[in-house]
């Protein structure tokens, strides 16, 4: 059993209100499988939106989500967390975000001079 097949006949009329959101009829259609294999057409026809909505209605998504969502309890761990999760937040591994700021800073002004720089060529050329 697919996914498609898994959602139809678990929940028959959601299956049926996503064909008709997307102008199919579901009229004939007489068995779950034959509704599997028509939702699985309109994920082949219609794409990745078609296809999250029929992700949207299925019966164990709560319990997928649950399972394989990103669990929040490291998230204040700093780089030498005793639990074994390493808590790096920016690219070069550091946790310490001074001296992202610092270097943040020092690009702004960077900038920020080689714009007056400029302006000044600009104006003493004219």
């Amino acid at each position: 059993m697919d996914i498609y097949t898994y959602v139809a006949s678990s929940n028959p009329y959601q299956a049926k209100s996503i064909l008709h959101k997307y102008g199919y009829s579901a009229v004939g259609v007489s068995t779950t499988e034959d509704l599997g294999v028509c939702l699985k057409k309109l994920v082949a026809r219609e794409g990745e939106v078609a296809l999250n909505d029929v992700l949207e209605s299925h019966p164990d998504k709560g319990i997928i989500i649950e399972k394989f969502s990103v669990k929040d309890e490291h998230k204040n761990c700093s780089g030498n967390c005793k639990c074994g999760e390493k808590g790096y937040h920016n690219f070069g591994g550091n946790t310490d975000t001074a001296k992202t700021s610092q270097s943040s800073n020092q690009t702004s002004v960077f900038i920020l001079a080689a714009a007056l720089m400029l302006a000044a060529a600009i104006i003493v050329k004219n």
